[in-house]
């Protein structure tokens, strides 16, 4: 091995040099900088969480003010079908006891008095009508003077009741018993005209068409305000939702607007008939509402109001309404909806 091998050996197990130690001023500086860059570090990411929250609260500010959205649709009420299920089995055990077992005279005359009343609407002799209404109602007193009578004329509203749902039954498979029309011929033709069939089927629900009988025929007796005759809170409910799904307007609007929309000549004319259709559909759907509201506390009125108003083309009616929805229910189911559709009626949006 040569010198040179020999002293690069030498030089590289040769113990490292000591470093110089810095100045005591130098590593007082070093420390105090090291020490503010800490604490500055640690004022930045507080700032940084303290914005966390901020910004949060600005997202859900975001979220909670009102969007101009226009309704997408009316709340139905909601049915208790355990209780129409239940009632529609209590009336046909009484059906079956009026048919098992003869009713009274007084009561079966009652029940040929109202078959012919309705009958009559067939015919064109109004005279006819009137003396049919006032058998009725002398029938109906009689009955009602006697003990028990109020109970018989009970069963005899089931029996009807399912006499009329078999009817429709019927005329929805192409038949037509005799006494059709005594029995639900007229109801079958007026909602033929109101738009209530399709496809020659009744729209209505079997809950549905019970309860408009009911309704029909505690009217002709004028017992819907007697407590045993009384509808209950689920079968009105029941009907009205059908009322709300399917707004009938007046006839003589409906003649109005089918003689604007075959007289149109121009897609704007057109436009225009349509639009006064759906003034007149919601106008007697807001009636609707409003009877409902009356007899069911828990219904949303003023939010369906709103809906209907606005659909009508009137959103002055319709920023009151969700306003007073609003008002009573600031937290309700319907209230951010509520804000967004009176923004858009405020800001003058279109159906």
């Amino acid at each position: 091995m040569d010198a040179k091998d020999s002293g690069e050996e030498e030089a590289d197990d040769a113990p490292e040099k000591p470093k110089k130690a810095l100045p005591a001023k130098v590593e007082e500086a070093l420390a105090r900088a090291r020490d503010a860059a800490k604490a500055d570090h640690a004022r930045t990411s507080g700032r940084w969480l303290a914005l966390i929250p901020l910004g949060i609260g600005a997202l859900l500010l975001a979220l909670m003010m009102p969007r101009a959205t226009r309704p997408d649709g009316i709340p139905l009420p909601r049915v208790d079908e355990r209780v129409t299920s239940a009632i529609i089995k209590a009336e046909n055990v009484l059906a079956d006891d009026a048919e098992g077992t003869r009713l009274p005279g007084d009561i079966l005359s009652v029940g040929s008095a109202i078959r012919d009343l309705n009958g009559s609407e067939g015919e064109d002799d109004p005279v006819k009508a009137t003396n049919a209404r006032m058998m009725v109602e002398r029938l109906v007193a009689d009955a009602l003077g006697r003990k028990g009578g109020d109970q018989d004329l009970i069963k005899l509203r089931a029996l009807q009741t399912r006499a009329f749902v078999n009817a429709l039954s019927a005329w929805e498979r192409g038949e037509e018993p005799k006494d059709f029309i005594a029995v639900g011929g007229g109801f079958v033709r007026r909602a033929e005209q109101v738009g209530w069939t399709q496809d020659h089927k009744v729209l209505l629900d079997e809950t549905q068409r019970r309860v408009a009988y009911k309704t029909m025929w505690n009217a002709l007796t004028h017992l819907d305000q007697a407590a045993p005759f009384q509808l209950t809170l689920d079968e009105e409910r029941a009907l009205y939702a059908f009322y709300i799904q399917h707004p009938r307007p007046p006839e003589n609007a409906r003649t109005i607007v089918k003689g604007s929309l075959a007289a149109a000549s121009t897609p704007e004319e057109c436009a225009r008939a349509r639009t006064e259709l759906r003034r007149h559909e919601e106008t007697w759907r807001a009636d609707k509402i409003k009877r409902l509201g009356a007899i069911d506390p828990t219904y949303p009125t003023d939010y369906a109001l709103g809906v209907v108003y606005f659909r009508g083309g009137r959103g002055d009616l319709a920023v009151d309404a969700f306003g007073s929805y609003l008002d009573a229910h600031p937290d309700g189911a319907y209230a951010i909806r509520a804000r967004n559709h009176q923004k858009a009626a405020l800001m003058g949006l279109e159906p």
